[in-house]
């Protein structure tokens, strides 16, 4: 194994980002793929283990809690707007 010299920017193809109100898993398996370090999908959560579970089992860093933080209340905006 070999320390990556370049930094690597995760780009999530497909459907937006889940939302934390309508789709948790979705969300959990979203914010673990962006924030969480990884580098093959068994380093994202425990063999049978829901995102859910490995997202709360997860720490994140100040930084990235303040980013996720930021998506959520994007999505809450686009939720209200919807509403009206």
């Amino acid at each position: 194994m070999r320390i990556r010299r370049s930094c690597i920017v995760p780009v999530l193809i497909g459907p937006t980002l889940g939302s934390k109100k309508s789709n948790y898993e979705r969300y959990c398996s979203d914010m673990l793929l962006l924030f969480k370090p990884w580098r093959s999908l068994d380093d994202l959560r425990l063999p049978g283990e829901s995102w859910s579970k490995a997202f709360e089992r997860c720490t994140f860093s100040e930084e990235s809690l303040k980013i996720i933080a930021n998506m959520n209340h994007l999505h809450e905006c686009k939720d209200a707007k919807d509403d009206y």
